[in-house]
């Protein structure tokens, strides 16, 4: 696999591709008729603003083929079961879940779309990627020649993502639990915090193919996560910049310590070759090392689940998200967010 493709995988996991995102929707069906009129027949199509654009989307969709496993999971969330997912974003976590859900789940080259051949023999009346620059989204022209195909938010707050993802496909109230669901557990590590010795200092680093050492900034999901589970970022992570991601240089490593220092692992992301780094080696805080496809994904689950662990490291108790727990997490999230 080039490294190009290897690269826009690993921003369908951690958001570092821009895309715009939007949602309006118009009201199906219409008032009934009067003195024995026939009413009009219920609208089967829907119109829906996303990242590139506005289309018509089936209201009750037969056939669903999801482009990668941020899309199958959030379709999951919200009550629709795709019939085949594909694995293009590379994030085992979700495989899992999707799995035991009996969601079918296909490989394909990750970083890429399935052929249009594989496309058409599925079948699908609507199909969900995710991210404007990823694979959906740059092969969205011709995927709506086949079906209709959403494109799912990877920019704005994790309450906006949520939200207008829930919007596109009529599930505002199954968002609005989403929502609660994650602000409940982020309470419950500020409660701590502030009771116990005022907010915990907690430094969020990454390395990704061994190579590249980085934060996240203030803005993004994972940070407004973290700064509302009440944990304190080194000054360093505090400043405002422009984009998803901050590099870091051997010589800035020294300013990242605190007391607990997280650095998520995953297919993409290696925290032994951050560590190694001598300047890494003069920080004294706890290092704590995560799921990527939890505190790097951008669906609704993920944004809970990163909740969860910002609970667990903050009582001191629990386990965080992970190969062996991770399911046990999202029977609670579903039960907590649909009826």
């Amino acid at each position: 696999m080039s490294k190009r493709r290897v690269l826009v995988a690993a921003a369908l996991v951690a958001p570092l591709l821009l895309g715009g995102c939007g949602t309006s929707s118009e009201k199906d069906g219409a008032d009934g008729g009067k003195g024995g009129e026939k009413a009009p027949a219920e609208k089967t199509t829907r119109s829906i603003t996303h990242a590139l654009g506005t289309l018509n989307v089936p209201t009750a969709p037969k056939s669903v083929v999801a482009l990668d496993e941020v899309a199958g999971l959030t379709l999951v969330s919200l009550g629709i079961k795709p019939k085949v997912v594909y694995k293009a974003s590379a994030q085992p976590r979700a495989q899992e879940i999707l799995e035991a859900e009996g969601v079918e789940v296909r490989d394909v080259t990750v970083g890429t779309l399935p052929s249009m051949e594989k496309l058409t023999v599925d079948g699908p009346d609507l199909m969900v990627g995710t991210g404007a620059a990823g694979p959906a989204g740059v092969g969205h022209k011709k995927l709506t020649k086949l079906a209709p195909t959403v494109v799912l938010p990877i920019e704005g707050t994790w309450r906006e993502i949520v939200a207008d993802t829930a919007g596109y496909f009529g599930k505002e109230e199954i968002g609005k639990r989403q929502i609660a669901a994650t602000e409940a557990l982020l309470k419950k590590p500020a409660e701590a915090n502030k009771a116990e010795k005022g907010d915990q200092t907690l430094s969020l680093l990454g390395n990704s193919f061994g190579q590249n050492d980085f934060t996240m900034p203030p803005h993004v999901p994972i940070s407004t996560l973290v700064s509302e589970a009440g944990f304190t970022r080194p000054a360093f992570q505090q400043r405002k910049v422009k984009g998803y991601s901050v590099p870091l240089s051997s010589e800035y490593l020294s300013e990242q310590d605190a007391e607990l220092i997280v650095i998520p692992k995953g297919a993409y992301y290696d925290p032994a070759a951050l560590q190694k780094k001598p300047t890494f080696k003069e920080l004294k805080g706890k290092v704590v090392i995560p799921d990527a496809d939890i505190w790097y994904g951008m669906s609704g689950f993920a944004f809970y689940a990163s909740a969860h662990d910002l609970n667990t490291l903050a009582s001191g108790q629990g386990e965080l998200a992970s190969k062996t727990t991770v399911q046990k997490v999202w029977k609670t999230y579903l039960s907590e967010t649909t009826k």
